[in-house]
């Protein structure tokens, strides 16, 4: 896949890697550290976090360093296969077509159930970032919040403090520029600068694009009898694979 892809980002999912540290190494400790150093957002964390797991296991740490960091999102998969497998447990065994006509219709129902639930929403971000940021207001609110100009603000919170850049959307914290959701910090800035909230929120999650991403319909294959099938297509004979023991 490097390959062929080579301008591509490449990653692995965090889920199927847990999974892995755990059936491989029993030790809890390690399975927190490996936690900890994927939650991680600062370099400094990251760098703390894997030293230990080298003093704990060093194979672990060497097969997981072997695999290399990579950027990451809020995610622990980053595609809906996922989800999708877990539907088709069933599905598996039906013919080949029972089973596209079973996925097309999860599928109109999944767009229907959102395209209902984006209509009812009024808000201009989305219910989960609406909700997530909500929690993370909770303790900004205790925060102090010293201007150094316009746009920098150094917020203090009993810790290692934050250097929020409003203009770039940034905080020494490095929440703000990887969640692409204000940290506790930025969101303590943006309420003494008086500045609107979805401006420093990501545009994937605002309700616009919610809307967009489900603004398609997905309709009813119909009977094979109404197909309308090119004869060059009608003529091919498609032979199954070769079986495999």
């Amino acid at each position: 896949m490097e390959k062929v892809y080579s301008n591509v980002p490449h990653g692995y999912y965090v889920f199927h890697m847990a999974q892995n540290i755990k059936k491989d190494y029993k030790r809890k400790y390690v399975n927190l550290l490996f936690k900890q150093a994927w939650k991680a957002y600062r370099k400094p964390e990251f760098k703390e976090t894997m030293l230990e797991m080298m003093k704990v296991n060093r194979v672990a740490f060497e097969e997981l360093m072997n695999v290399g960091p990579r950027k990451r999102y809020r995610l622990m998969t980053s595609s809906i296969a996922e989800s999708m497998n877990s539907c088709l447990v069933h599905a598996r065994q039906m013919p080949i077509t029972t089973m596209i006509e079973f996925i097309r219709d999860i599928l109109q129902k999944w767009f229907y159930k959102r395209q209902t639930k984006t209509e009812k929403t009024r808000t201009q971000l989305t219910p989960w970032a609406t909700e997530f940021i909500k929690e993370r207001n909770i303790d900004s609110e205790k925060y102090t919040v010293c201007p150094i100009d316009s746009v920098n603000f150094n917020v203090k919170d009993e810790n290692k403090d934050g250097l929020v850049n409003l203009y770039e959307k940034t905080c020494s914290c490095a929440k703000f520029e990887v969640d692409k959701l204000p940290c506790r910090h930025a969101l303590a800035a943006i309420r003494y600068a008086k500045k609107p909230l979805p401006d420093y929120c990501g545009d994937c999650y605002k309700t616009t694009s919610w809307v967009e991403a489900y603004a398609g319909t997905i309709f009813l294959v119909g009977h094979p009898s109404d197909w309308n099938i090119p004869e060059d297509v009608r003529s091919k004979v498609i032979l199954p694979p070769p079986f495999l023991a």
